[in-house]
């Protein structure tokens, strides 16, 4: 609950001031446990970020904030490469110049490719675009990764058929995919509200939705599509000497998070929101965070 205060009054201060994030912010967010996702994306919806020197580097670096939001606030306040003498060309694709820039703005091999992969582009480099790259010391690391991302999945062999003078058995037809079953979780309990109330029901997951109902009224239905979703991850707070709350979280592209806890959560349980990270994982794995231990 805290990380959620933060990266909202963060976000509501720079609406309405138009100010620059500061260092100082992207620290705070951090230590509230904001997940990176959300901290990225206040870096990315900024009006502006404040520029950073080898201080501001090493004061994030000791705070623990995450490479790739130290890398996404360079990004932004990368300068343009002071009067290089002009190549003979561009690169047919003009995203590598973002790549470049990452590259002189000091950040590592490994970090680049890291945001590369993260990023979800597609690159098919030329020739002319690899020249490009090379002219700008771009290690062959990154352009490995930069290829890697537009490979087309490799087509199974097909098989030679061998002549007989026998006549062809018939072929045994394939069997049929077998559609995604639903799965249905309950009880839960949905929080909501600027003051997390509990709202009792029932979470049907299939291949196209996540579909909440409420216990009181079952003909209200809530849908999600599963094409929407952003972020899946277990939150756990520990509660003094008492047994620790465990939430199930989901971010989708239309804004906020949904909130979900066992009806029993208050005694430690946690099953039901388990099971239902536990399937989403296997559906879904390109939505899925690492659990997070709130403060």
């Amino acid at each position: 609950m805290r990380y959620i205060l933060v990266v909202v009054a963060l976000a509501f201060a720079l609406a309405v001031s138009a100010e620059e994030l500061t260092v100082p912010e992207v620290i705070a967010a951090h230590r509230a446990s904001a997940p990176v996702e959300g901290i990225l994306r206040l870096v990315q919806e900024a009006s502006s970020v404040a520029a950073l020197a080898a201080a501001d580097l090493e004061r994030l670096h000791a705070a623990g904030v995450p490479e790739a939001v130290i890398a996404a606030m360079v990004a932004r306040h990368a300068p343009p490469s002071p009067t290089a003498t002009p190549t003979a060309f561009k690169p047919d694709d003009a995203r590598l110049e973002d790549v470049v820039r990452l590259m002189k703005a000091g950040l590592s091999d490994t970090l680049v490719c890291e945001q590369i992969r993260r990023s979800g582009e597609r690159y098919a480099p030329n020739t002319n675009d690899i020249v490009f790259l090379k002219e700008h010391s771009v290690p062959e690391t990154v352009i490995a990764t930069l290829i890697e991302t537009g490979a087309p999945p490799t087509p199974s062999p097909i098989p030679t058929a061998v002549p007989t003078t026998r006549p062809a058995a018939a072929p045994t037809p394939l069997p049929t995919a077998t559609p995604a079953v639903a799965l249905v979780f309950e009880p839960l309990v949905q929080m909501t509200g600027a003051f997390r109330k509990a709202q009792a029901g029932r979470l049907v997951l299939t291949a196209e939705n996540l579909e909440w109902s409420d216990a009181r009224d079952p003909t209200r239905i809530g849908r999600v599509p599963t094409s929407s979703l952003k972020a899946v991850w277990l939150a756990t707070t520990q509660r003094g000497q008492g047994a620790p709350l465990v939430e199930l979280r989901v971010r989708s592209a239309g804004g906020g998070d949904l909130t979900f806890r066992d009806v029993d959560a208050s005694d430690g349980t946690a099953s039901q929101v388990e099971a239902l990270y536990r399937a989403i994982r296997e559906r879904f794995p390109q939505v899925v965070l690492t659990e997070k231990s709130a403060r």
